[in-house]
């Protein structure tokens, strides 16, 4: 990006001057709103680019608020800040194409500072209309030229790249995200992907041009020889694969048939069984079959994640990876998924990151349809492990990549869309965007019954997303009839000690609460943090919110010590689970904050909410819904103590 400037990049006053027509004032009260509370993620912030060291926040942005008169010039007031922005964000409209102003905010931000620092962001209409279409054109006339040194535009066109907020376009998030990547100078993953990704086509479609030519000069006899060599290699690559899939069909099936009730106790065998026998048979059998030892065990160890038996699937990953001859960065994925329901996080993480440079490795020399789906898996594992280290804006990121990578498949999975858009929907939730989220909610529901039906766990797990979103809504019957159907789904496919089952009865425990039936709020509670200490043989920070509930409860019926106890376990759990500070430490000592006013101590409940909303402002951010909703909870107790 050009960005030669006489003015030194630190004496800009705004980091960006919205330039728009007042038809699209909402979108631009949006884009300013967004903008400013937009949180570059900590790993970021520093980073030197070309616009200079990356800010933790994308402050100040300046939006003219008020109409310009139909005659005269800008004014010294925009004048002021256009020349004091270091960047000019464009909202492109019909209406702003025709607006006599903002083409003159384009003239004046290009002659005082280059076209290099002019962003785009669509909002409706058309960009480059046809003739016949004129009257769709969102581009203003000064957006698609340059400025010469006396500041007049010229026939020299210029091709600015935009967000798109159209329906068929960008998401919102990610319109976001691209002019965040343009105000700092840091570059979007996909973006670059998208590029590299057409500049190895053509220039692979240019070497074969080229290669053709030489060979058809060198005669017609090295040509047919080629491709017979070609075809070759193409015949024993296809007799391998048969010969692998001949092996993988044999080999499944011998393992079932040798889960009979001759040699067995027919009660005694299930699916872990089965599982554990071909696990075992597949390690001691195949040591000298790599390639087909590496797809049983990535097919086994999804099994045992899908049955809540991490454990048992870390453990046939570990004995068969360095054997591996199928994609590593497919098996390391599993691992993540693996460590992520175990609840070590910051261990997942790293596996994750890992996961994800060998499949850009991997990429560089077959970026098959396997390995895309993979690097679906990868950005929707890091989407979980972020979201539940509340690094709530990479979680967003990694969803979204999610999405723009499984687009990327000819026949995308409809049941993994739904899946990408459950996962995202809690996250969403959790930041307060709870009509985005039951949007998404609603569109991951219909691609399940319209894929497989009513009887699909998924089916269940978005029953219990919905029952989340209309709790924080505070729809607490429409809450708790979705959480029943969650239930009813899940003790219909799954194990009482599943870890799914587990977080249904939890939300329906935070439910009940709410309503004040105490007495069924805490049998499900106790439920399950029973399931989930089963599930994870321990500590686990599923198990501590429950708690921290079963806290609350105990604080309503006035049995303050068991409260208290129930508190102390909540920490040990996040403890144990994140090794470090949690936005979950802060809720815990906000909550035990309010039990103790309950108690009289309000002296000592105002400090555990002093010390838990530093908490949240540093995790969350003070911008955060849920930040703010504590902090109200904070501000009576402190108004109590001042009384006091």
């Amino acid at each position: 990006m050009d960005v030669s400037d006489s003015k030194p990049l630190g004496e800009f006053k705004y980091r960006a001057f919205i330039s728009y027509s007042h038809s699209d004032k909402a979108v631009a009260t949006w884009l300013h709103k967004t903008l400013e509370s937009f949180r570059v993620p900590n790993k970021l912030v520093g980073t030197q680019t070309s616009v200079g060291s990356v800010p933790k926040r994308l402050l100040p942005i300046f939006r003219d608020q008020d109409e310009l008169s139909a005659s005269g010039d800008l004014g010294s007031e925009l004048t002021d800040a256009l020349t004091s922005s270091l960047f000019l964000i464009v909202i492109c409209s019909p209406a702003s194409a025709h607006s006599k102003w903002v083409n003159e905010e384009i003239r004046l931000f290009k002659s005082l500072h280059g076209s290099g620092r002019v962003l785009a962001l669509i909002a409706e209409g058309e960009p480059n209309a046809p003739p016949g279409k004129a009257y769709l054109e969102c581009f203003p006339q000064g957006l698609k030229f340059e400025v010469d040194k006396d500041g007049n535009f010229t026939d020299v066109p210029s091709e600015p790249i935009a967000a798109d907020l159209r329906k068929n376009g960008d998401t919102k998030r990610l319109a976001l995200l691209k002019l965040s990547a343009g105000l700092t100078g840091l570059r979007l993953d996909d973006l670059v992907q998208r590029e590299t990704t057409r500049r190895i086509q053509t220039l692979a479609m240019i070497s074969i041009a080229s290669l053709s030519a030489a060979l058809f000069a060198s005669g017609l006899a090295i040509y047919a020889n080629n491709q017979r060599l070609e075809a070759n290699a193409q015949r024993l690559i296809a007799e391998r694969e048969s010969a692998t899939a001949n092996t993988v069909s044999n080999f499944l099936v011998d393992i079932f048939e040798s889960s009979n009730s001759v040699q067995a106790n027919p009660d005694s065998i299930t699916a872990r069984s089965i599982l554990d026998n071909g696990a075992k048979r597949i390690t001691l059998e195949l040591k000298d079959q790599p390639t087909v030892q590496s797809r049983l065990s990535e097919t086994i160890a999804r099994a045992y994640n899908n049955l809540g038996l991490f454990d048992q699937a870390i453990k046939l990953v570990e004995e068969t990876i360095e054997n591996s001859e199928v994609s590593r960065a497919n098996i390391y994925s599993i691992m993540a998924v693996s460590l992520q329901h175990k609840g070590e996080l910051n261990e997942a993480l790293e596996i994750a990151n890992f996961a994800e440079s060998l499949a850009q490795d991997e990429a560089l020399s077959d970026n098959n349809v396997a390995l895309k789906k993979t690097k679906v898996d990868i950005a929707l594992v890091k989407g979980r492990i972020h979201y539940k280290l509340a690094n709530f804006d990479d979680a967003l990121i990694a969803f979204d990549q999610a999405i723009l990578e499984i687009q990327k498949l000819a026949s995308p999975s409809n049941i993994k869309v739904a899946a990408i858009l459950q996962n995202r929907a809690l996250l969403l939730s959790d930041m307060w965007e709870l009509e985005r989220a039951s949007a998404d909610l609603n569109q991951a529901m219909e691609l399940v019954l319209e894929s497989v039906g009513k009887q699909d766990i998924l089916v269940g797990q978005i029953s219990l997303a919905q029952a989340q979103v209309n709790f924080f809504a505070g729809k607490l019957d429409l809450a708790e009839e979705q959480i029943d159907n969650a239930i009813t789904n899940m003790q219909r496919i799954l194990d009482s000690d599943n870890p799914a089952l587990a977080d249904a009865f939890s939300m329906k425990g935070q439910i009940l609460h709410s309503k004040g039936d105490l007495t069924k709020a805490r049998a499900a509670l106790l439920q399950a943090v029973e399931n989930y200490t089963q599930a994870y043989n321990g500590r686990h920070f599923l198990s501590g919110i429950a708690e921290v509930y079963l806290g609350l409860i105990a604080g309503d019926l006035a049995e303050y010590d068991r409260a208290s106890n129930h508190f102390d376990e909540a920490k040990l759990h996040y403890d144990k689970s994140y090794g470090e500070i949690h936005a979950n430490h802060g809720d815990l000592l906000v909550n035990r904050a309010t039990v103790l006013e309950k108690a009289g101590n309000i002296t000592l409940a105002n400090q555990h909410c002093r010390e838990g909303m530093l908490i949240l402002n540093d995790t969350l951010g003070k911008e955060a819904g849920f930040t703010q909703q504590l902090q109200q909870v904070c501000d009576d107790i402190a108004k109590a103590a001042s009384t006091n």
